[in-house]
């Protein structure tokens, strides 16, 4: 009989502790408990509140995450404004930011005192190339004719860029244009609120050229008005701008994008890293994701992130270069 009931205090103890050994691995497991904040650093309409809203309802729609997801708007200061807001919630996987170019060059250029080390990386989820685009009447028809140009006089052309010098568009351009061996120090920039206004600004011949996202000038293009001569991309794209050729092609060894992320604050544990993990690998594989994908001409370049992070380190050192070289860097 003691037998027994040794057997059984022995068996208790050994169910006990099972139970609370499964209860802590649970436990380990977070979730969001209340509202998801994603802010765009940017207002309304513009290319990361387009992202962030884009992000917000697939999640929504698919029931990726089981509580609301809200977009905030907290534009100004090169993306420094969004970046500070999320940083005053340290550790908290509640709050998530669409991430640009400005997490690298805002540091480089003593814009901000945080890097993107002072956050945490999560997903990067596609690039979106960059195409210089002048009118249909300009007698500039390559790319290599128009860096040929350049490097004979670099302030041959006035070259619209946005939304701010060492901002992704500003950066992709100086990137190719390097790697050509132009002077990029003495290029002549116009700085312009969005990719829209200067695509106005070139259609009425206030500059000579644009670098900007095919989206933006993509009516344009159609109607006839404006011939994009290269892209910044690895490959061609498809549809309306598939015959245009890549930097590569026309004989200068860059490709450069503007990449959308999304970080988190600092200080977010493992097990809210591994949820944001799970989340948005399943949130590119959708069908509603590739169609975004292909309708805005961005480039799937998803990665988890350890991935993110790698690649953050590796652009901050380029564009370190690129910055420092035009003096901007701090």
């Amino acid at each position: 009989m003691s037998a027994i009931k040794f057997f059984s205090k022995q068996a208790v103890a050994c169910i006990t502790t099972s139970l609370v050994a499964v209860s802590s691995c649970h436990a380990a497991e977070w979730k969001p408990e209340r509202s998801v904040e994603i802010v765009a650093p940017s207002g309304a309409g513009s290319s990361t509140d387009r992202t962030a809203r884009v992000v917000q309802r697939i999640l929504q729609e698919q029931k990726l995450v089981d509580v609301p997801v809200t977009v905030i708007n907290r534009p100004g200061g090169s993306g420094s404004i969004g970046l500070n807001y999320v940083n005053q919630h340290p550790g908290d996987g509640h709050y998530l930011i669409i991430a640009t170019t400005a997490a690298i060059s805002n540091h480089i250029m003593g814009l901000a005192t945080y890097n993107h080390t002072d956050f945490t990386s999560l997903a990067m989820l596609f690039d979106e190339y960059l195409g210089v685009v002048v009118r249909t009447d300009s007698p500039i028809r390559t790319g290599r004719e128009f860096a040929d140009r350049l490097l004979k006089d670099p302030e041959a052309f006035s070259i619209g860029i946005s939304t701010s010098v060492g901002g992704a568009n500003h950066s992709a351009l100086m990137v190719c244009l390097r790697a050509a061996g132009v002077n990029i120090k003495r290029l002549k920039t116009v700085v312009f609120a969005g990719g829209a206004m200067s695509a106005t600004a070139l259609l009425g011949g206030h500059v000579d050229a644009i670098n900007t996202a095919p989206d933006n000038v993509a009516e344009h293009v159609k109607a006839g008005r404006l011939r994009m001569l290269v892209i910044s991309s690895p490959r061609r794209l498809s549809g309306l701008f598939a015959g245009v050729p890549t930097w590569k092609e026309q004989g200068v060894n860059a490709q450069s994008g503007s990449w959308r992320g999304i970080i988190g604050p600092k200080g977010m544990t493992a097990e809210q890293i591994a949820y944001w993990d799970r989340v948005f690998a399943r949130l590119v594989q959708t069908d509603a994701w590739r169609k975004e994908l292909s309708g805005n001409f961005w480039e799937d370049s998803y990665s988890d992130s350890k991935g993110t992070r790698r690649r953050l380190d590796e652009e901050y050192t380029e564009y370190k270069a690129m910055l420092g070289e035009l003096g901007y860097a701090k």
